[in-house]
């Protein structure tokens, strides 16, 4: 049986659409790897239900709901990363090595069974209209696309934002760290 100490530590990155997660989570992992620490980074938006939508014009409104995401498995996926590896590294043989599970996403904070995985949580907020900017320059779209993404972000994502992930962060029992995830990346995480 592995001992208490040799469980790794479970992080979520929580925080709007926008508000620079993704960014943070990559930059974190980096620089936590740098230090030696083995980490493993989870993208919630590797555990959709269903397959991106071709268009932001046909996106149904329940896809950034937790229903559209599968938690169960994300759950599962947090649990097996915990494990140590079969084959330890040659600079873990020997040694203890910290072990950090890092899972970034928007929608970490309402459930209840992936909640209870986490020992801690960094929450960033950003507001909407720096969010609505970060997530229009994230890629190259057509007029018409620019647009439904920003319909669909107003009308969809930041309604569903503050009423289902703000409460979930009121309510919140693990310790959480909020951060001001509103400067750019440089200035935000200068790791």
């Amino acid at each position: 049986k592995e001992s208490e100490d040799a469980r790794p530590m479970n992080v979520a990155l929580a925080g709007p659409s926008g508000s620079g997660k993704s960014t943070l989570a990559v930059t974190l992992a980096a620089a936590l790897r740098h230090e030696g620490v083995r980490v493993t980074l989870l993208h919630q938006d590797s555990y959709f239900r269903l397959p991106k939508p071709a268009s932001y014009w046909s996106t149904p409104p329940e896809h950034d709901t937790p229903a559209a995401v599968d938690m169960e498995r994300l759950a599962e996926d947090v649990r097996a990363a915990g494990r140590p590896p079969p084959e330890p590294d040659e600079a873990a043989r020997g040694a203890e090595q910290l072990q950090i599970v890092l899972v970034e996403g928007f929608l970490l904070l309402q459930d209840e069974p992936l909640l209870s995985l986490f020992d801690s949580a960094l929450f960033l907020r950003v507001d909407r209209e720096a969010c609505l900017r970060r997530r229009l320059q994230r890629s190259t779209r057509s007029e018409s696309e620019q647009e439904g993404c920003r319909r669909y972000f107003l009308d969809v994502v930041w309604p569903t934002y503050e009423r289902i992930t703000l409460p979930a962060l009121d309510a919140a029992t693990l310790p959480l760290s909020v951060l001001d995830g509103s400067q750019p990346a440089q200035a935000r995480w200068p790791l």
